[in-house]
Formats: structure tokens, C-alpha cells, sequence
């Protein structure tokens, strides 16, 4: 074979290597971000208060609509005020 051919052949080979790593980073990109967001709501879950079966209506009545304080009310969620216990020590 031609030595041009046996260059792009090894060129092709080093981008597929290459096409490789970088799938890899971004499934472990996807992966890390799934995971952030999971620990997230997990963190808005705990500071709403809520148990399962709350989240589960207000997971239904976001469906057809825009939760509201109302909406959260209804299910019987409550918040903490960390910022506002915060705010009031600075006081």
C-alpha cells in the first residue's frame, strides 16, 4: 500500500481513540449531572416537608397546573425558613 493510505489509515485510527475518550467524558458528564440534579430535588423534598404520598399529588396537580403556596398547602407541605431564621438572628 501507498504510504499517503497507510497515513490516513493510522490518522483515522488516533480520531476513533480519540471519538472514544471523549464519549466516555460524556457519559460520565451525563452521569454526574443526573446525579446533581437527583441530590437537588432530594434537597428541595427534605426542605418542603413532604412525604411520599404529598409529592405524589402535588407531582399529579403539576400535571395541570402550576404548584402554588395554596397547592402546597392543600397536600399539607411546609417548609423550613433557614434564610428567614438566618435573617432574623442578623437582626
Amino acid at each position: 500500500m501507498s504510504e499517503k493510505l497507510d497515513k490516513l489509515r493510522a490518522a483515522l485510527e488516533k480520531e476513533k481513540e480519540r471519538r472514544i475518550k471523549i464519549n466516555n467524558r460524556i457519559e460520565s458528564l451525563e452521569r454526574r449531572i443526573q446525579e446533581a440534579e437527583a441530590a437537588e430535588v432530594n434537597e428541595m423534598v427534605r426542605s418542603a416537608r413532604v412525604t411520599p404520598e404529598q409529592l405524589a399529588a402535588l407531582l399529579r396537580q403539576s400535571a395541570t397546573t402550576t404548584p402554588t403556596p395554596a397547592a402546597l398547602s392543600a397536600v399539607g407541605a411546609t417548609f423550613n425558613n433557614r434564610e428567614d431564621s438566618n435573617d432574623e438572628d442578623d437582626e
